[in-house]
C-alpha cells in the first residue's frame, strides 16, 4: 500500500508474498516527487516491530497513512523519492525512514535503532547488463583502465554506473508500474547491526 502526494486514496492489489505491492513506482511524467507510506510487517520485516519500535516511531511523527489498511497497528516506513529522468532510464533517488527493534548489546533487551537510510535506484527501458564473470581491477599490463575508457569514449563520470545491478531494474515502456517494495526492504534489512544499544547510560553487560 501507498500513498503519494497527487493520490492519496489509490490501493495497490496484494499479490502475495510478503513485500510484494508494499510500494509501488507508477510512471507518471508530471510527478518528480514522491512520499510513500507502508509498515515493516507489509515489507515481511515483522521480526523487527515491536511496541518499541513502533513507539519511537511516534516521537519522531512517523505516521501509518489512511492507505495502509493491512498493519494499520504495524511500525510505519516512510520513504521519500526525487524523479530525475533520463534517456530511456528513470532514476529514483530517495531515503527511508524508520525505527526498528534489535537487542541491546549490553543487556539484551529490545533497543530501538532510528533508521534513515539513503538508496537509489536505475529503472531502464533496456535490459540490465549482467555483472562480468570476471572483475578487472582496473591495470592490465600497466595501463590504466580508466584511461584506456576516456579515450574510448566511455563516460566515467556517470553516476548511474555506481548503482548496484542489483538496484537496476528493468522497466519497459509499456509498463505503467513497478514494485520496488524488495529494494526498499533489502535496504532496511541491511540497517540491521549487533552494535544497538537502549540507552547510552546503560552498563549491563549481556550474559554469555
Amino acid at each position: 500500500m501507498f500513498f503519494n502526494l497527487n493520490d492519496d486514496d489509490e490501493e495497490i492489489e496484494d499479490t502475495g508474498s510478503p513485500w510484494e505491492g508494499a510500494v509501488i513506482y507508477k510512471r507518471n511524467a508530471a510527478i518528480l516527487h514522491l512520499e510513500y507510506c507502508t509498515t515493516l510487517e507489509r515489507l515481511g520485516l515483522g521480526f523487527l516491530s515491536t511496541d518499541v519500535s513502533k513507539n519511537k516511531a511516534s516521537v519522531m511523527g512517523l505516521r501509518i497513512s489512511k492507505a495502509v489498511k493491512d498493519y494499520p497497528n504495524g511500525t510505519p516506513v516512510q520513504i521519500s523519492i526525487d524523479v530525475t529522468r533520463k534517456k530511456k532510464k528513470l532514476r529514483l533517488d530517495g531515503i527511508i525512514k524508520t525505527v526498528i527493534t534489535l537487542s541491546c548489546n549490553r543487556c539484551g533487551m529490545p533497543s530501538g535503532e532510528t533508521i534513515f537510510s539513503e538508496f537509489s535506484l536505475l529503472l531502464t527501458e533496456e535490459l540490465p547488463i549482467d555483472e562480468p564473470d570476471t572483475i578487472n581491477l582496473g591495470v592490465i599490463i600497466g595501463e590504466d583502465k580508466i584511461s584506456t575508457r576516456i579515450k574510448s569514449g566511455e563516460d566515467d563520470g556517470d553516476e548511474d554506473a555506481l548503482i548496484d545491478l542489483d538496484d537496476q531494474l528493468y522497466f519497459p515502456p509499456e509498463e505503467k508500474q513497478i514494485d520496488i517494495s524488495k529494494s526498499i526492504r533489502d535496504r532496511v534489512h541491511l540497517e540491521i547491526t549487533l552494535n544497538s544499544v537502549c540507552d547510552s547510560a546503560c552498563k549491563v553487560k549481556r550474559m554469555a
